[in-house]
């Protein structure tokens, strides 16, 4: 690169900057899943939950648990709520992936009882409304006995897909959400009642492999962000 010598008269007037590195009107697409994380203790009650409204770094506090920083590890929402300018994303599947270390009990009692909506908007329209129980795992909870021993089916496999007319990048099956929309994920298994009275609770340590309820949602599909 050649570099131009700084006249005289630029002293206090610069006019060699260094330009934004972004491309204007040009995108770059590219596949990854936004995910979230819901979580609770062991021996606790599950909570309706919010997935997304927490970015990184925020404080999260789990069901029955104690306040934590969310990582890159728990989510990679940069803002609560919304995408940053001037990302879209193009949802094309939505799975719910459980922990693999969580007992048998507490797994078939979340993926039944628990109730998911995807919405999107000012007004938190509906775009997907299902049982925990009807939603893949992208990857998967699968095994035997009350051991989970594999990761399941690969991820274009068993999610579940959204459908819709192609978009003007070509993109088939796909719930946009652009910059700065207000979108979530709620988990709220506070519906159903079971013997422990008129809410649920997670298995105790001192049962066989209570150690509470590890949740991710995926909202996989195409990443549109400003060319670098």
């Amino acid at each position: 690169m050649k570099v131009k010598m700084l006249e005289a008269g630029s002293v206090g007037f610069p006019r060699h900057r260094i330009r934004n590195p972004i491309y204007g009107g040009q995108v770059y697409a590219y596949h990854q899943p936004l995910y979230g994380y819901y979580g609770v203790v062991q021996a606790a009650a599950l909570t309706r939950q919010t997935v997304f409204s927490v970015a990184q770094g925020g404080n999260y506090t789990p069901a029955g648990g104690t306040q934590v920083a969310l990582t890159e590890w728990h989510t990679n929402m940069i803002k609560p709520n919304e995408l940053p300018n001037p990302d879209r994303h193009f949802v094309k599947y939505i799975a719910v992936k459980v922990r693999e270390n969580i007992q048998v009990t507490d797994a078939i009692r979340f993926l039944n009882d628990s109730l998911i909506v995807f919405f999107m908007g000012s007004q938190s329209l509906e775009y997907w409304r299902c049982h925990g129980n009807r939603t893949p795992a992208g990857g998967g909870v699968f095994g035997f006995s009350s051991a989970i021993v594999q990761n399941g089916l690969p991820e274009s496999m068993n999610q579940v897909p959204f459908w819709g007319p192609p978009d003007e990048f070509g993109i088939v099956g796909a719930e946009v959400i652009e910059q700065g929309q207000n979108f979530g994920v709620t988990i709220d298994p506070t519906r159903v009642s079971d013997n422990a009275g008129n809410t649920i609770y997670t298995t105790a340590a001192t049962a066989a492999g209570g150690v509470g309820i590890d949740v991710f949602i995926y909202l996989d599909g195409i990443r549109v962000r400003g060319m670098q």
